[in-house]
């Protein structure tokens, strides 16, 4: 870090190498939980994870639900692909289910590349996949 390498103003597209799907959620939650706390929001989190949201926003009076979303690269186009989709079980079974238009008010993404975004659930009309860097997402980038 010393000298002209250059080395503290590289700052690292991805993070995710070698991260489990836990991880990689968890690192969504904490930049969602960054972003609205720097845009005024009063976040609140539930306890335990038995719902089809993540987190609950507050401003000006107004509270909405938020699920988060971690979009990894998933294709061969570059593009980064959320699923949406609860998942659940052990080891013996698995379940899924989509997510319903009452869900949730808010989407929030964090992308394999380090972008954010938060899309009104009412804007999105796929309910299994998201490929976010899709033009129609793209003035949702925060």
């Amino acid at each position: 870090m010393h000298g002209s390498s250059g080395y503290a103003n590289r700052i690292p597209l991805c993070y995710n190498v070698g991260m489990k799907p836990k991880e990689k959620g968890d690192l969504a939650l904490g930049q969602a939980i960054g972003y609205f706390m720097a845009n005024g929001y009063e976040v609140c989190l539930p306890i335990g994870d038995k719902r089809s949201w993540d987190i609950i926003v507050e401003k000006d009076g107004i509270l909405s639900k938020v699920q988060i979303k971690y979009a990894g690269l998933y294709s061969r186009d570059g593009k980064c692909k959320a699923g949406l989709r609860i998942t659940g079980g052990n080891q013996s079974f698995h379940t899924t289910k989509k997510y319903t238009e009452t869900d949730f008010e808010l989407l929030f993404i964090y992308t394999e590349k380090g972008e954010r975004y938060c899309i009104p659930w009412s804007e999105t009309h796929v309910r299994n996949e998201l490929t976010v860097e899709d033009v129609k997402y793209q003035r949702y980038k925060v």
